[in-house]
């Protein structure tokens, strides 16, 4: 025990847990054994993490031994490491005092001086360490430091030439300086580094990154790419300077120049398929298809094993708009190479689009011939029959597929959708809950299981799935908008509008989004937020006849605008004739604007479309009231309240009516 005692005192007066210190060695002394033993106790207590209680221990042999040197520099570390760095300097003085060639204790008063940001006095400390001790690397560095910190830039640029000739070899160090310089506007001196260790470690690639980042500073972006390019010549590998030069390049739409260096690149190394399919690339955007389409054809006679190839010559001919040797190169792929599964997709979409469905089923069948194991095959399989129409099948193929691979969320899961796509609520729900069971970790499964609740009229259930969602999801974009959708159909309108905005800030462009939320803020009366929204979503589609709709029903609720909501709801009923929703919203707006025979005309219309609607039944009820039919009046507000006996409005409207 006495040993490991001896054993943690040593490595106390020889290590720091505070910045990096270089011990000088300590002068044979006699010790005091009673200083010693608080200092054993001190030692104890660092090690176990308790500063201040060595601290507490380290004074109580101060006040024992006032001549060691060692003991108040233990203090003066443990002021240190609490921040009290004043009481760090002076103690550390007090080394100094006793031990003049301390270099610990001045490491101590620089890093003190640093963390006060008085730097100035840090420099000089720095400065005198460096100057008792060339290479120290790390005092080295934050002697840069403060220099170009206190606005010389020179100074630094010395001390690093001093660090080079004391034997500095790693380029990461030398570099780390160059940056500081650079981040700090020291453009001369920072180059004058990166070209030095460029030329020193040709092979070190962050240097020309370096170099790069100067030019581009200075806005000379020929210089930048020049240097990427050496970079690559140097190394092909180098997949940041690529990066960087392929941005430059297409950013200033230099493709000429593109082409020049991919060639070179390409010439200098002919196994880099990446260079290769970026040539080729150059010349399609250039305008050059013809010579696009021979490169990428060599290219993959050169690669035939490469996927990548194949499928860049695909895309070729897919924005040459040539159907034909697309299907024909994709068939001819998979002859010799079936392993090839983003090549069957894409031929398996041109089948589709083409409603070639046996042909899109066969490119699967193989697969799973080959593999009777193979979920993905399957499913596939029984989707392409629901989309060919054979409902019977593409069913049979899904129960087939969750008998026999019950534990791969896959198959009930497919299932599930084909019975939720046929409105087999009941069907898909055990299917769904199972999935739920096998894949929890899949916010798509969770929203599908409560869209089947919503479909089902199960609001309670659908509340609870998606309020588990959200406790898994809270940022998921859908789940928001449907637990949004859910508060907006249990009349909890303003606590809704917060998972719609939290839905919309994840997906902004999200048009199911913004239609709900613009109603929500028409619902709350918050018409200057709704008209926002319309406004976006007008602007993103004005062919869309429900934004066109929604929008014409918020102007004429509003009063305001009347003839421009007008053309908005006419424009919607071009798109849509027979909607009842949109016949109504036209309705709605003659009424305001007076024109009731033609607002009569509009809402029967629709109420013979949706004669379930409250809103179209009050709103008839009105029109007859204006026009002196109070009988019929009566009877529609009636009927509001009887589908919806929540409308406060028609409440009142039929108790007036018939007092």
């Amino acid at each position: 025990m006495k040993k490991i005692l001896l054993l943690a005192l040593a490595l106390l007066l020889s290590c720091s847990t505070g910045p990096k210190l270089s011990r000088s060695k300590p002068m044979p002394r006699p010790y005091n054994h009673e200083a010693m033993g608080h200092m054993i106790k001190g030692a104890i207590e660092d090690l176990l993490g308790q500063p201040k209680n060595a601290l507490v221990a380290y004074h109580q042999a101060a006040e024992i031994d006032t001549t060691s040197p060692g003991i108040y520099l233990a203090i003066a570390e443990n002021y240190f490491i609490l921040d009290e760095t004043s009481s760090a300097i002076r103690m550390a003085k007090k080394v100094q005092s006793l031990d003049p060639h301390n270099l610990a204790a001045l490491e101590l008063i620089a890093a003190s001086y640093e963390k006060q940001r008085r730097y100035r006095e840090a420099m000089q400390a720095y400065e005198e360490i460096v100057r008792l001790n060339p290479g120290d690397l790390e005092s080295n560095y934050h002697l840069t430091t403060l220099q170009v910190i206190n606005r010389h830039p020179e100074k630094a640029y010395v001390s690093y030439k001093k660090m080079v000739e004391s034997g500095l070899e790693d380029p990461d160090y030398r570099l780390r300086i160059g940056n500081l310089l650079f981040q700090n506007r020291a453009l001369t001196q920072a180059t004058a580094i990166y070209l030095e260790v460029n030329r020193t470690f040709p092979d070190y690639q962050p240097g020309y990154l370096a170099l790069a980042a100067v030019a581009k500073q200075q806005k000379d972006t020929t210089a930048a790419i020049d240097w990427y390019r050496k970079a690559l010549e140097r190394n092909s590998r180098f997949d940041d300077a690529r990066a960087e030069m392929k941005n430059l390049l297409e950013s200033g739409k230099r493709y000429e120049e593109a082409i020049a260096i991919y060639q070179g690149l390409v010439a200098r190394d002919s196994t880099n398929l990446t260079d290769k399919l970026q040539l080729g690339q150059y010349y399609f955007i250039k305008g050059d298809t013809a010579a696009a389409k021979a490169w990428l054809s060599q290219v993959v006679q050169q690669h035939a094993k490469s996927e990548r190839a194949y499928l860049a010559l695909g895309t070729l001919h897919h924005f040459n708009r040539d159907t034909t040797a697309e299907r024909t190169l994709y068939e001819e792929t998979l002859q010799w190479n079936p392993g090839f599964l983003e090549v069957r997709q894409r031929l398996r979409d041109l089948y589709v689009n083409e409603k070639k469905w046996d042909q899109a089923i066969d490119l699967y069948k193989a697969l799973q011939d080959n593999d009777s194991t193979y979920v993905g095959a399957r499913v596939i399989i029984a989707n392409l029959l629901m989309q060919k129409g054979d409902t019977l099948q593409a069913m049979q193929t899904a129960e087939a597929l969750n008998q026999s691979h019950a534990d791969d969320w896959r198959a009930p899961f497919t299932l599930a959708r084909m019975h939720l796509v046929k409105a087999q609520h009941a069907k898909a729900r055990p299917l769904f809950d199972k999935v739920i069971g096998l894949r929890s970790d899949l916010p798509g499964l969770w929203t599908l299981r409560g869209v089947n609740f919503l479909q089902m009229d199960s609001l309670k259930l659908a509340a609870d799935n998606f309020s588990r969602a959200l406790q898994l999801f809270p940022e998921e974009p859908e789940i928001n908008y449907y637990v949004g959708l859910i508060l907006s159909r249990q009349r909890k309108t303003n606590e809704a509008i917060p998972y719609y905005e939290r839905a919309l800030k994840a997906e902004p462009q999200s048009m199911q989004t913004m239609l709900a939320l613009s109603a929500a803020y028409d619902e709350v009366r918050d018409p200057e937020r709704a008209e926002q929204l319309y406004k976006i979503m007008i602007k993103q589609r004005p062919d869309l006849a429900v934004v066109l709709n929604n929008y014409a029903y918020h102007l004429a609720v509003r009063k305001i605008r009347l003839q421009e909501a007008l053309d908005l709801s006419l424009k919607a009923i071009q798109l849509e004739p027979d909607n009842g929703a949109y016949l109504d919203t036209v309705g709605w707006i003659y009424f305001q604007m007076g024109e009731l025979e033609r607002a009569r005309e509009y809402i029967e219309r629709s109420f013979k479309l949706r004669d379930d609607s409250a809103e179209v039944a009050e709103h008839l009820g009105d029109v007859y009231e204006k026009l002196g039919l109070m009988d019929e009046a009566r009877a529609f507000w009636l009927k509001s309240l009887q589908l919806d006996e929540g409308r406060n409005e028609a409440k009142e409207k039929y108790r007036k009516a018939t007092q």
